[in-house]
């Protein structure tokens, strides 16, 4: 035997692990297929239950505006109108300033004459998506991280966030998958910051914009962790003469810029009509909204400002904004607003409220895992718990022959919970505005995948320290307990498939 050869059998991984890794990957096509079944069981329940009224909330709304999307994409050049005008059609572009285009641009392509079974089309196409990706999730977490944890982000994401959404003619499915997209994208610029992915950021980012406007509290705080960033990559350059090797400053500001423009590329059919009908190509809305008492002032604002001319035109001591508010609220209305809605926002997102089932089994469930909050905080002390064993090696990182690091981790967290503040303080205050859950919900499944994806790290860089054995158990004992709740609320909702019904 050569050299050559005897090396290749000694890198060959041995049978016996080949054969468990054939195994493991084996049982997770087993339960991917059974989460596909149980998404669809519990999925088609909540189509037949619940929902039935496209009247109810804004969904007939969203189908008037597919139908009026197909129409603009179908007719001929208008008198004046330029060829770049026409162009512009056949991307989603078309709003009316409250919904963004990309849902009703979608849903136009499988539109029907028949507005009820329209409606019941776009429940099972949102369905269908949601299922796609959330299978998707599952086999790129299989493979970055370990099998305990893929299937619990599969569970908490999809009967947490995904499946209670799904069921509704609404964008929040198409906005969740690519503002998921959009923050992984941003925790691995936080590891490394190279300039293509921010082009990459921007293009998610646009698309998550296409779908909904909620995009000012992920700009915000990705725009000021970066920066925060750059500035203590330059301090600890200047200061303690050591470079940080993952963050390159001048990629930071070329980074930005090439993330607005491909950003401005990408949504340009959309600000290119929205300037030309509203005088601003941000114009939104709830924008205004924001800055109102109740929602029946948002709708009387609609009506005297429908046009370019009226909105341009707003007396600045009038139009609603910020500084405004403050001239017509005491500060104590401002912060009793701000704190009663954010409170509430953060109660709807963690403790959901739960239906208790009688002996008889008649009661409907009003959530699919209200236990979504608690899986959260879980997830959270988990981190903590490893971090802490993650401390410990770090301190003796001198004496071990692979070292262990934090910074970029601490980064992706400070992010994380960065938009979770900003966020749930504007949704609190917007909620005389807007009520219900869906407004934070998007940020339930970044924030369960960047949990276990830190203490995933955490936990492979403990591998190589002699408190690895430990640290593993722990894991494990802390991811089972989640699945074990969310197998036993999959057990209740299999014995009691009855589901709320909306009110009409």
């Amino acid at each position: 035997m050569t050299s050559e050869s005897a090396d290749s059998e000694t890198t060959r991984p041995e049978p016996r692990v080949r054969n468990a890794e054939h195994w493991k990957w084996g049982g997770f096509a087993v339960f991917l297929l059974g989460f596909l079944w149980l998404y669809f069981y519990l999925g088609t329940h909540l189509v037949y239950q619940t929902n039935r009224d496209r009247l109810n909330w804004d969904q007939q709304h969203n189908i008037n505006l597919a139908f009026r999307t197909a129409e603009r994409a179908e007719q001929g050049i208008q008198p004046g109108e330029s060829i770049t005008a026409v162009m512009w059609r056949a991307f989603p572009h078309y709003t009316d300033g409250v919904v963004n285009p990309l849902w009703p641009w979608f849903a136009a392509k499988f539109r029907d004459t028949d507005h009820e079974r329209f409606f019941e089309k776009g429940k099972w196409v949102n369905l269908t998506l949601s299922a796609c990706f959330l299978v998707v999730l599952g086999i790129i977490s299989a493979r970055a991280f370990s099998f305990l944890s893929a299937p619990l982000i599969v569970l908490a994401c999809g009967l947490g966030a995904f499946l209670p959404r799904a069921v509704y003619f609404q964008p929040e499915p198409i906005f969740y998958i690519f503002f998921f997209l959009a923050w992984m994208c941003a925790l691995s610029l936080l590891r490394k910051n190279d300039v293509w992915l921010y082009g990459v950021l921007g293009f998610l980012f646009a698309l998550a914009y296409l779908a909904k406007g909620s995009w000012q509290p992920f700009a915000l705080v990705f725009v000021g962790v970066t920066l925060l960033r750059s500035l203590a990559a330059w301090i600890r350059g200047i200061w303690l003469k050591k470079e940080d090797t993952r963050w390159n400053l001048a990629n930071q500001f070329i980074g930005l810029a090439a993330l607005i423009t491909v950003f401005a590329v990408t949504a340009w059919p959309r600000l290119s009509y929205s300037n030309a009908t509203f005088g601003d190509p941000m114009h939104s809305y709830p924008g205004y909204w924001m800055w109102m008492d109740d929602f029946n002032d948002g709708a009387q604002f609609m009506i005297r400002y429908s046009t370019k001319e009226a909105l341009t035109s707003m007396d600045p001591e009038t139009k609603p904004s910020l500084s405004n508010y403050l001239k017509t609220h005491s500060r104590d209305e401002f912060f009793q607003r701000l704190r009663e809605g954010t409170i509430k926002k953060s109660k709807e997102f963690f403790f959901p409220p739960e239906v208790k089932q009688n002996r008889a089994k008649t009661k409907e469930w009003r959530q699919i895992l209200p236990q979504r909050g608690w899986i959260l905080i879980w997830l959270f002390i988990t981190l903590i718990v490893i971090s802490v064993f993650h401390f410990l090696a770090w301190r003796n990182r001198d004496q071990l022959v692979w070292p262990v690091g934090t910074q970029s981790a601490w980064w992706m967290l400070l992010f994380s919970v960065g938009v979770f503040t900003v966020s749930s303080l504007a949704f609190g205050f917007f909620e005389p505005i807007g009520k219900g859950d869906r407004f934070m919900l998007g940020l339930y499944s970044p924030m369960i995948v960047t949990f276990i994806w830190i203490v995933e790290r955490f936990r492979r860089q403990l591998q190589r320290t002699r408190m690895a054995s430990i640290v593993n158990l722990v894991f494990a004992i802390c991811m089972a307990i989640p699945l074990a709740v969310i197998a036993f609320r999959v057990v209740q909702l299999l014995d009691t498939p009855l589901f709320w019904a909306a009110k009409r």
